[in-house]
C-alpha cells in the first residue's frame, strides 16, 4: 500500500485506511484489504504535478516513507508495460481530465514507478 501511495502520491493514508479481509461465515482472517480510499492522490489540489506532497501516517514525505518498505522484490516493472497509455485513456475519457494534465500525470506516475524499480534493484544488489 505504501508503494502505491508513493507512485500515485496519495496524501490521505492514515490509520483508518488499513483493513483486513475476513471470511464472513467463519471470520477466518484472509489477508489485507485491497488498496482503497486513494481519492486524495495524483496531485489533486495542485496544478504542479510531480511536486513534493505531504503524506501520512509514518513519515511526512513520500520519499521518506517509501524507504520504510523493507522489500520491493515483488515489484515487477514489466507488468506496467502500456500503463502510460492506459492512464491517459482512463483519465481523459472516463474521468474527463484534460489531455495535457492526463499526459503529465501519466509521465510522473511512470517516473515514480521506475524509481521504485530502481530501489528494488538497489535492495537486491545490497543483499548480494
Amino acid at each position: 500500500m505504501l508503494t502505491l501511495d508513493y507512485i500515485i502520491s496519495n496524501e490521505d493514508r492514515h490509520y483508518n485506511n488499513f483493513g483486513a479481509v475476513r471470511n464472513a461465515e467463519t471470520l477466518e482472517w484472509l489477508g489485507l484489504a485491497p488498496v482503497y480510499d486513494s481519492g486524495t492522490s495524483l496531485w489533486h489540489t495542485t496544478p504542479y504535478i510531480g511536486s513534493v506532497t505531504n503524506c501520512k501516517p509514518f513519515k511526512k514525505t513520500h520519499n521518506d516513507q517509501i524507504k520504510l518498505v523493507k522489500s520491493l522484490s515483488w515489484f515487477d516493472i514489466d507488468l506496467l508495460n502500456g500503463l502510460d497509455n492506459e492512464i491517459i485513456e482512463i483519465l481523459s475519457k472516463s474521468i474527463k481530465i484534460d489531455a495535457d494534465r492526463s499526459k503529465k500525470l501519466s509521465e510522473v506516475i511512470i517516473e515514480r514507478a521506475l524509481r521504485v524499480w530502481q530501489m528494488a534493484a538497489s535492495q537486491k544488489n545490497s543483499m548480494s
